[in-house]
This record gives structure tokens, C-alpha cells and sequence, in this order.
């Protein structure tokens, strides 16, 4: 299969994540060849693509979840390297997962101040940057129930608070809105809308077509392990070969 462009990723957007080249195998099974992309600085990336396209090891890649076998990685201008994961993170590259990673047990307050440093313990610094995540994701009128006993829409939003909490530079997305109800889903469109208002950077894998279609700035298109397409939405959506891969049209 032959990568095409849609738009020309021609160096002169502000870059802040550059994938070229990468290769991923698992025994003989190649699950990612020669996949190259930009991220521009401020906007919202979708990363769509058939099942078993490669895009959760991909993610997995780009965070340093899984090494590559071959291609090369930059954030911010600098390699990533083999670092770890959680030093990719403290650069400001944060992921969510699909499955939501939550301590059930602690109240939707206290999930936060452990990601504010210091565990549960209340603290004045930690604690208004609490407040206001969770008033910006609507969670705010149950900030003192237990994490267990919310909606699963709602644990998404407790996960996409949480991540806040680091201050990402880049924010990567694994299926956000899968399994959520269409009024949940709404909310968190708008939330990831107005992050990326606030000069946020998003990368996303998502499945829902009309949402990736109004949310996302480029898409990128995995089919077999290699990028078939990037460009604007209405153009990858409505190209041939794409909707055949992705819709079975």
C-alpha cells in the first residue's frame, strides 16, 4: 500500500510530535512499518483506523510503553529515546488508557491530590488546582463520593482530570469515548475543546466518525501497520480507499 498526503507535512508547522520511521514486530507479525507523522502544536489529532490497524501499540510507542525496532521519536525537538515511561511524562507527554485507572476506594477529590504529590493528604497548593479541574469537568458535585460508585462516563472524566493534574503538554487519548452515553459524550468533547482553546495539543484514537470529523484538525489514517492517509477530515473521510479500509463501503 502506497502512503498518500492529504496535506503536505511539509515542516513548516510548529511541531510538537514527530514520528518517522517506525517499525514494530512481534514474531513474525509485522504490527507497524515505516509510520511517519507530525503533531502540530495546539491542535487535535485523530488517529482512526480498522481494528488491528496498529494504532493501540502505536500509542504504547509514542509513550514508551513498547520500544520500536526502528524509527525515531521527537517531543518538544528531542528524542525520546529509550526512556521510560514515566520520564516521557514528566516531559509533558501524557496518555490516557481505555480502561480507566482509578483507586475505587478514594473519594473523586482524593484521586486527584494523589496525583497532586503527597498522597490523599489535603494541601492548600494541591487542592485548589483539585477544585478547579473539577468544576471544569463537571465533577465537582461529587468530588467527596467514593470513585467506585461513578458512571463509567463519569470515570472517563475523573481520568481526563487526573492526567490534568501533570500539566501535559501533549494530551494522547485512547478511545475516550467509548461506551459512554451521547450527553456524557457531549461533555467530554467540549471539555477536550476548550483544552485545546487553552493551547493544549490532543492526540486521540477514537471510533465515533461524526465526532473525529468535527473534533479533530488532521487525521491520520492506519490500515495494516502503515499510514494510508493524513489530512483535513472531510478529505480523509470522504476518500475512497479510506471509507472501503474503514466503513466497508
Amino acid at each position: 500500500m502506497v502512503t498518500q498526503t492529504a496535506t503536505g507535512l511539509d515542516g513548516t508547522a510548529d511541531v510538537i510530535l514527530s514520528v518517522r520511521g517506525v517499525g514494530k514486530s512481534f514474531g513474525g507479525l509485522k504490527a507497524l512499518q515505516d509510520v511517519s507523522f507530525e503533531v502540530a502544536t495546539g491542535s487535535i489529532t485523530g488517529l482512526i483506523g480498522p481494528n488491528g490497524s496498529g494504532k493501540s501499540t502505536l500509542f504504547d510507542i509514542i509513550t514508551r510503553y513498547q520500544q520500536p525496532d526502528q524509527g525515531e521519536i521527537r517531543f518538544a525537538g528531542e528524542p525520546l529515546g529509550a526512556l521510560p515511561p514515566h520520564k516521557v511524562a514528566r516531559r509533558g507527554l501524557i496518555r490516557t488508557f481505555q480502561l480507566t485507572r482509578i483507586f475505587p476506594n478514594l473519594t473523586v477529590a482524593e484521586n486527584l491530590l494523589v496525583f497532586a504529590g503527597g498522597g490523599r493528604r489535603r494541601h492548600a497548593a494541591g487542592e485548589e488546582k483539585v477544585y478547579e479541574l473539577l468544576e471544569f469537568t463537571g465533577l465537582l458535585r461529587v468530588a467527596e463520593l467514593e470513585a467506585g460508585g461513578l458512571s463509567y462516563g463519569q470515570l472517563k472524566l475523573l481520568e481526563i482530570a487526573q492526567v490534568l493534574m501533570l500539566d501535559p503538554k501533549l494530551l494522547m487519548l485512547d478511545e475516550p469515548l467509548a461506551g459512554i452515553n451521547p450527553g456524557l459524550a457531549d461533555e467530554i468533547v467540549a471539555r477536550l475543546c476548550d483544552l485545546r482553546d487553552r493551547g493544549m495539543t490532543l492526540v486521540l484514537v477514537e471510533h465515533n466518525l461524526p465526532v473525529v470529523r468535527t473534533l479533530c484538525d488532521t487525521l491520520t489514517v492506519l490500515n495494516g501497520g502503515r499510514v494510508q492517509l493524513t489530512g483535513d477530515p472531510e478529505t480523509v473521510l470522504a476518500d475512497k480507499d479510506v471509507r472501503e479500509a474503514f466503513l466497508g463501503d
